[in-house]
């Protein structure tokens, strides 16, 4: 995919990045092989469907706002995992959406959340304190 204006994703905490499919079929995976289907190739698909459904409607719904939510992302892949016949991952993936929100929460109460700025330091590279915490 080639990186575009068009494949920009706002993060909740208003950080920008790509979209990246490798990184959303690998969520859709999780949730999959959490009701027991263990099959890469239908994440690979409801990801690909997911992304032509998304960029098709940015382009002719909403041509003046070129960025995706993580918000759109999600409830989109909901629908597929419904229309596609697995409710009950759909309901995974939207419950792995709260948990992390939670912890997200909670780190920001803890003063450990990862401010936009943040980054390792020479390198530009962004960082962040609780993955630091973790690797010590």
């Amino acid at each position: 995919m080639k990186r575009r204006a068009e494949h920009l994703v706002e993060k909740r905490d208003g950080r920008t990045e790509f979209v990246r499919a490798t990184k959303l079929a690998r969520s859709i995976h999780l949730a999959l092989t959490s009701v027991g289907v263990d099959e890469d190739w239908r994440a690979i698909e409801v990801a690909t469907a997911v992304l032509a459904g998304l960029r098709h409607r940015h382009g002719t719904v909403q041509a003046t706002r070129t960025m995706l939510t993580t918000t759109e992302i999600a409830d989109a892949v909901q629908q597929v995992l419904v229309a596609t016949g697995h409710p009950a991952a759909a309901a995974a993936y939207g419950a792995e959406s709260v948990e992390r929100g939670r912890r997200r929460g909670a780190l920001t109460t803890l003063g450990r959340a990862m401010a936009p700025t943040d980054v390792l330091p020479g390198t530009g590279i962004p960082w962040s304190p609780t993955r630091r915490l973790a690797a010590e």
